[in-house]
């Protein structure tokens, strides 16, 4: 059954991917020839993306996940794949009442009087919505979308046998492909595992409790179930209330938000990977509401400690250890690489772009960084790599808060000035 339902999904997916690709493939010919290479390179991603949009959840959950890996992909097709955060399409009313009727059965009335059939949240695996409890109690519902199990383990068995047919390909270019796309299936079947994230949750709302200002939603247990998690509802969030709150107190919640960060990542080796803006929020009495821990890691101890001294390090300056670090944590190492001269390279980026008087963006260091790592044939293994590329994100999150964050802060050591206390003091 397992092989019959792949070869459907090979069907299906071949006949989508010929539907935008040829059409796609004959517009690349007509930019290049008028505007140049680089804009047709542009104009194919862009047809990519909208081909793993219509392919469905499992392709757009791939994008999202692939397209952090600016390391081992080209920038602009990681900038093309970004898109993917936003605009996935809700479950219809029909399909959200047979999938809570699937969950709680007779239960359901009994259990929420009242369900909004519009749902406040909607992502490729599960939309929320806004319900009622018997006790009068509003909660949020995390519902997953019917027979999304078996239609995305199909997309995963198939992607895992074409990265297969493709490990042995000269164009590959040494990048381990297995391993990367091991790494983003185990990534996605975690996130249809309900149970997992509920345990992820608990283990985050934990973490956090001692950081000040911090809001974890409480998952409350005994009405979730394998494909609906409910979690207390917190109204009202809304990612443009940063933009209502005084500069000062941005300034804080920002200093907040590494704070967390570093609490999670360098203490307790647990990293939340997608910190975009739909997953963390300000709200108007000044506190920082962190959502949705499905696409979370936990972090080989070795790896936690390396991380912890790779930003220590970047935060010092020493980018000498840091290129050192990066080939310590590295899958593949090219045969002819001169890792010296990489070790190096590194440490003229860290004294360019982290060095004295120079405000850091981590997103430039980071683009050049994975740029060094391509030309020299060197790829982060991807659990130390993804921890990496999660920064990025949160660092465009921080920055929507107060553009002017130093983001180093998140690589200060227990003890030390903590992240929130480096910020600008509170203004009115």
């Amino acid at each position: 059954m397992s092989l019959l339902r792949t070869l459907a999904r090979v069907a299906v997916v071949g006949t989508v991917a010929a539907a935008y690709m040829i059409p796609a493939l004959a517009g690349v010919v007509a930019v290049r020839a008028v505007r140049g290479r680089a804009r047709a390179r542009v104009f194919l991603y862009r047809r990519i993306v909208r081909m793993l949009q219509a392919l469905g959840p499992t392709y757009v959950k791939y994008g999202q996940i692939a397209g952090s890996r600016r390391d081992a992909l080209p920038s602009e097709l990681c900038d093309a794949l970004s898109v993917l955060h936003d605009g996935v399409a809700p479950m219809s009313v029909r399909q959200s009442r047979r999938a809570l009727r699937t969950a709680y059965g007779s239960e359901l009335t009994k259990l929420f009087p009242t369900v909004d059939e519009k749902p406040v949240a909607s992502g490729s695996i599960a939309c929320v919505y806004r319900a009622v409890q018997a006790d009068g109690k509003v909660v949020a519902l995390k519902l997953k979308r019917p027979g999304i199990d078996a239609r995305m383990r199909a997309d995963l068995d198939l992607v895992r046998r074409m990265v297969r047919m493709a490990e042995g390909s000269a164009k590959m270019g040494g990048m381990p492909v297995g391993e990367l796309a091991g790494y983003v299936s185990a990534a996605i079947l975690g996130q249809l595992d309900f149970a997992k994230e509920a345990a992820n949750s608990v283990r985050l709302r934990g973490i956090l409790k001692p950081v000040k200002d911090v809001q974890v939603p409480t998952l409350i247990g005994e009405h979730s179930r394998p494909e609906c998690l409910v979690f207390e509802y917190i109204p009202d969030l809304d990612s443009t209330t940063a933009e209502d709150l005084p500069y000062g107190v941005r300034a804080r919640l920002a200093g907040t938000v590494l704070a967390a960060a570093q609490k999670m990542m360098f203490v307790d080796g647990f990293v939340h990977c997608d910190l975009h803006p739909g997953n963390l929020y300000l709200t108007k009495d000044a506190r920082v509401v962190i959502l949705d821990a499905g696409y979370s890691v936990q972090l080989p101890d070795r790896v936690r400690r390396l991380m912890g001294e790779y930003w220590m390090r970047l935060r010092a300056g020493d980018g000498r250890r840091c290129g050192e670090i990066v080939l310590e944590s590295a899958v593949a190492v090219g045969d002819d690489t001169d890792v010296d001269a990489f070790v190096s390279a590194v440490e003229d980026l860290v004294n360019t772009i982290v060095g004295s008087g120079v405000q850091f963006d981590m997103f430039t260091f980071g683009n050049k960084l994975f740029d060094l790592q391509r030309e020299y044939g060197i790829y982060a293994a991807s659990d130390f790599a993804f921890p990496l590329m999660s920064l990025l994100i949160l660092e465009g999150t921080v920055r929507g808060i107060s553009p002017d964050v130093d983001f180093r802060q998140v690589g200060a050591q227990v003890g030390e000035k903590s992240p929130a206390q480096a910020q600008a003091p509170v203004t009115t």
